[in-house]
């Protein structure tokens, strides 16, 4: 059974009449076409994709029938079943008010549930881009100032792929904030560099830290990695998911360090850069043979020590990621 097949029997088994789906990740995943404008899927037993000129003049290869519309509104009209599944995520106040008054809305969560197992041929692309992320950070110079930094690893992500996700280069106090821009700043340690290449819509996301130029500065890097290592122990199949995180937590708390950890212990990584599972201590269910993820705890006091790599879960973890920790 494809994935097309899979999503309209679980379409069935929710009693949803048909569903609307706009998000193109999810798009992609399900009929091969990546839209780049707006786009809407209408699956039942018949789907079609709606799309309109801005994306007509590509060389279209989907898994379902296109139509080139104007706008939606006509097809949308037409549509009698009161049970529609949509991406509640997505879906706007306005969206709702022009074409869904009065239909029971269902959410399209297992969407993301299917997308979370990659299949063999998913793998292959995110190890690809896991390959151009670990050449671009090897080619980096960490001299001169953050935005030079950043601007040269983006240039190499982009010759050779695309960019998952804007770089992050932190140095210093600048470090001690998790999702930090890079300014006109000379780089100062300890520095915390975060990239990740995608290739064929699929992404790599790993960050490592470097310039240690204090002691201080080497401890917690040696906490932080024990901590990654012992979450990622965890990201093994049918081991629950939120395992990771308590695994890394316990290894910060043990060393006075947990309320310097600022974020999630890492998230699915696939046609999104963030997306199911997320690896915190409310994440509910088990992980499966084929989820990619990454595992990224950071010590953030004074200044920021970050590690993360991305682990395919299977009998045993496997580390997509391999440049020196």
């Amino acid at each position: 059974m494809n994935r097309l097949e899979r999503a309209i029997q679980h379409l069935h088994e929710n009693d949803m009449g048909c569903a609307l789906v706009s998000k193109p990740e999810n798009i992609y995943y399900l009929t091969g076409f990546f839209p780049h404008a707006s786009s809407l899927l209408i699956l039942d037993s018949e789907p079609v994709l709606l799309i309109t000129k801005m994306d007509s003049t590509r060389d279209i290869t989907s898994a379902v029938d296109y139509e080139v519309v104007k706008d939606f509104k006509d097809r949308l009209k037409a549509i009698k079943e009161k049970k529609i599944g949509v991406e509640k995520g997505r879906l706007t106040l306005s969206f709702w008010e022009k074409h869904l008054r009065g239909k029971e809305l269902l959410d399209l969560g297992f969407l993301e549930e299917m997308r979370a197992v990659k299949d063999r041929g998913e793998i292959k692309e995110i190890t690809k881009a896991v390959e151009v992320t670990e050449e671009c950070l090897g080619g980096v110079s960490l001299r001169g100032t953050e935005k030079d930094a950043a601007l040269t690893i983006e240039v190499c992500l982009r010759k050779a792929a695309d960019s998952a996700f804007e770089p992050i280069v932190a140095g210093g106090k600048n470090s001690a904030v998790p999702h930090h821009r890079p300014t006109d700043g000379e780089i100062a340690g300890p520095v915390i560099v975060d990239l990740g290449a995608r290739v064929n819509h699929y992404c790599a996301d790993m960050t490592r830290t470097f310039l240690l130029d204090t002691e201080e500065a080497v401890e917690r890097y040696r906490i932080v990695l024990e901590a990654q290592e012992a979450g990622i122990r965890q990201a093994r199949d049918g081991n629950e998911i939120r395992a990771v995180d308590r695994a890394v937590r316990e290894v910060l708390a043990e060393y006075g360090y947990l309320d310097d950890f600022l974020h999630s212990s890492g998230h699915g990584v696939g046609l999104e850069v963030h997306e199911a599972p997320t690896l915190n201590s409310e994440a509910e269910g088990s992980f499966k043979k084929g989820m990619v993820v990454s595992v990224e705890p950071g010590i953030y006091r004074d200044f920021g020590i970050r590690m993360e790599d991305m682990v395919l879960v299977g009998k045993r973890p496997k580390l997509l990621t391999s440049f020196k920790r």
